[in-house]
């Protein structure tokens, strides 16, 4: 028997190292904007999806997998169709899942259901880094361009303490290496605890061993409008590989009859709606002001920023520096005179064709013509 090498260093030359582009697999980058400036989901990597209960996590991912076997994605594989593997813990296949499938209009034979079989034990199912070399070599025999996990946390060994960063961490290393070797994007599943700070990835159950691991994380929140209804507003509120502050989008979750063999099913989809200003961090200040910002002053604060830019000789615009000074002497605190620039979209622009031009605070109604965002 041979003797196991003795530990060692491998020392490569950057020059050796194969430089790669990053690839999205969703981009909504909007024509005339810099290529790839909107991408949204990375591929090749571990995504999140996050929110709260009964706010349509589930719904955007068969939305996802929908648009990927369709080729109907913005982004890498647009026009491109690619089958889908759809793992869920928690929903029915018969009752729930397959039915949001077809009402999302997927291509049906291009996402598979997962099954674990194995002699020893009947009731086997697919279980982190146990079964991740056979998900990694089914997933490249299908050309398989994403894997849905439904919850993710669901899908970890269950020796595995989730509570304890390091082993979760271990338990998803394998798989995210192999998305990267198999080529294949992971979108998982997670629920936001019931209590905490405004910052949407703390509020991640098991956020400890996702805050390296995850390249994105998308946000769902359901926010309370000044009339007493609800909206829906989702959010990308990490992106390592890309543009942060990105636009938000409103959502919403639309009932849908889909008729099977034996009778109506009643399901439900999502239905991605315009862009906002408003982003899931807003909301969740909303809900715990003491986190941030309360409702009533930065109501105030947006009340003021409008009318300070629209008054007078400013039609619409001013330097930072005069807006800053006039809201400090108006007793608008710097996180309500920012989460108020952000509400309305005023946008920091220059000129063009004037040299050396200063900075300009520019609301949408009053547009400069910028020579960059």
């Amino acid at each position: 028997m041979e003797e196991p090498l003795p530990r060692a260093l491998v020392l490569t030359p950057a020059s050796k190292i194969r430089v790669r582009p990053v690839r999205w697999l969703w981009d909504t980058t909007p024509e005339g904007a810099p290529p790839t400036s909107h991408g949204r989901i990375p591929m090749y990597s571990l995504v999140i999806a996050a929110g709260g209960p009964g706010l349509g996590k589930s719904q955007f991912a068969v939305w996802m997998t929908a648009r990927v076997t369709r080729g109907e994605l913005p982004g890498e594989l647009y026009g491109k169709p690619r089958p889908v593997i759809y793992a869920a813990a928690e929903d029915s296949w018969a009752y729930t899942i397959a039915p949001r499938l077809i009402a999302a209009g997927a291509d049906m034979d291009l996402v598979f259901h997962v099954k674990v079989t194995d002699d020893e034990r009947p009731s086997a199912r697919l279980t982190l880094p146990v079964d991740t070399s056979l998900l990694a070599k089914e997933a490249e025999r299908h050309s398989v361009g994403l894997l849905i996990l439904d919850p993710l946390l669901s899908y970890i060994d269950k020796g595995v303490n989730d509570y304890r960063a390091a082993e979760v961490r271990q338990a998803l290393e394998p798989l995210v290496e192999a998305a990267d070797r198999h080529r294949f994007t992971i979108l998982g599943l997670a629920h936001f605890t019931k209590a905490g700070t405004a910052d949407p990835l703390s509020r991640v159950a098991g956020s400890g061993a996702f805050g390296q691991l995850i390249r994105a994380l998308i946000a769902f929140a359901r926010e309370d409008t000044p009339d007493g209804d609800q909206r829906y507003v989702m959010s990308l509120e990490k992106n390592n590989l890309g543009r942060l502050g990105l636009p938000s989008h409103l959502y919403t979750i639309q009932p849908v009859t889909v008729d099977t063999p034996e009778g109506p099913s009643y399901v439900s989809r999502f239905v991605l709606g315009p862009e906002t200003n408003t982003s899931v961090r807003d909301v969740m200040r909303d809900e715990n002001p003491t986190g941030g910002v309360d409702r009533s002053e930065r109501s105030e604060a947006i009340e003021w920023l409008e009318d300070y830019l629209t008054e007078g000789h400013r039609c619409g615009e001013a330097l930072p520096k005069e807006v800053q000074a006039a809201a400090r002497a108006a007793g608008i605190s710097p996180n309500a005179l920012r989460e108020a620039k952000q509400k309305l979209g005023v946008k920091s622009v220059k000129p063009k064709g004037v040299a050396n031009s200063p900075w300009i605070w520019t609301l949408p109604s009053f547009p400069l013509e910028p020579s960059t965002d």
